[in-house]
């Protein structure tokens, strides 16, 4: 379904699809649109890059809305 989901664990796929959720329901577009597959990309590639899981939601709320 998403590729970029498939290098993550269970749990790192669970935060991030509730993170890209959250985000497409706050911006009124679909985790399936061009916007949400950007959402999910990058959440995917901030969980990989961060050392602290803790501050996704933060961090990846900032990184989109830059690229919005």
């Amino acid at each position: 379904m998403f590729p970029a989901l498939t290098s993550l664990s269970d749990h790192d796929i669970e935060v991030v699809v509730d993170t890209v959720t959250e985000w497409c329901s706050q911006h009124h577009c679909d985790i399936q649109s061009s916007r949400g597959q950007l959402a999910l990309t990058t959440a995917v590639d901030a969980l990989q890059s961060s050392p602290g899981r803790d501050a996704l939601q933060r961090h990846l709320f900032e990184k989109l809305n830059e690229q919005s």
